[in-house]
């Protein structure tokens, strides 16, 4: 909760100190003030928890963590309205009739009502692979599934030289220090799945259990090996 209502807040306060080039986009920015507040670690967290990904559990762990993130962040704006304003364009009655805003539990939509909202859109998953990467040890990005426990990936250094670093994800990381201590590598349990082991429709899944509860997109990769069957992915998009 805590660090949702600071991260609304610091997103809000970007909208003020950015240098937009064109008059035009500032005016957008101001008169809407849309943020884009998301995750990353969805995969390494369920890996943790002992948790498929494509498991209906894990599916559902997804949609709450995106109901727990939209509720506070809409708390956290509607606070903001209190303190600084409601964005400019705001029409509270159309707002509050909108397919997303009515899914809202009741005390949001009341406070909506009396005190307006700070920001039109709050919420956005965004790819945040080398936020990841360079930011949290390789956790996983996004809404993503780990896409390989470990690999190698070059760097460019200052001398324009290239170096090859070996890269682990988070959870497996520390997996192997629990139970590989002398730097083997352990034998996965199940729930070590990645998102090249599982179906192309069970990434969909995941994307379309936490999309209500998100009010603008959502990034997701679906995986395939190169002799996935066409037929298996066939439909995608129609299902999804």
């Amino acid at each position: 909760t805590a660090v949702t209502r600071t991260a609304v807040r610091m997103l809000d306060n970007v909208l003020d100190v950015t240098y937009w080039p064109l008059p035009e986009q500032r005016r957008e920015a101001q008169a809407k003030r849309r943020i884009g507040l998301g995750f990353l670690g969805l995969g390494s967290a369920l890996v943790m928890l002992g948790i498929r990904y494509d498991s209906a559990q894990g599916v559902a762990f997804g949609a709450q963590v995106a109901q727990a993130l939209r509720d506070e962040a809409y708390r956290a704006s509607v606070d903001l309205a209190g303190e600084k304003g409601a964005f400019p364009a705001l029409d509270v009655d159309r707002y509050l009739q909108s397919g997303f805003t009515r899914r809202l539990p009741q005390d949001i939509r009341s406070a909506v009502a009396e005190r307006g909202i700070r920001n039109s859109h709050l919420l956005s998953i965004a790819p945040t692979g080398t936020i990841s990467l360079a930011f949290a040890d390789n956790a996983s990005n996004g809404i993503e599934p780990p896409f390989s426990w470990f690999y190698r990936r070059k760097k460019r250094m200052p001398d324009d030289s290239m170096r090859t670093y070996l890269v682990e994800d988070h959870a497996y990381r520390l997996y192997r220090h629990l139970h590989a201590p002398g730097g083997e590598s352990p034998a996965l349990p199940d729930t070590f799945v990645t998102a090249l082991e599982m179906a192309a429709l069970d990434h969909m899944r995941m994307s379309a259990a936490v999309q209500p509860f998100i009010d603008t997109a959502i990034s997701k990769t679906v995986n395939v090996p190169e002799d996935y069957p066409f037929e298996e992915f066939e439909g995608l998009y129609l299902e999804a």
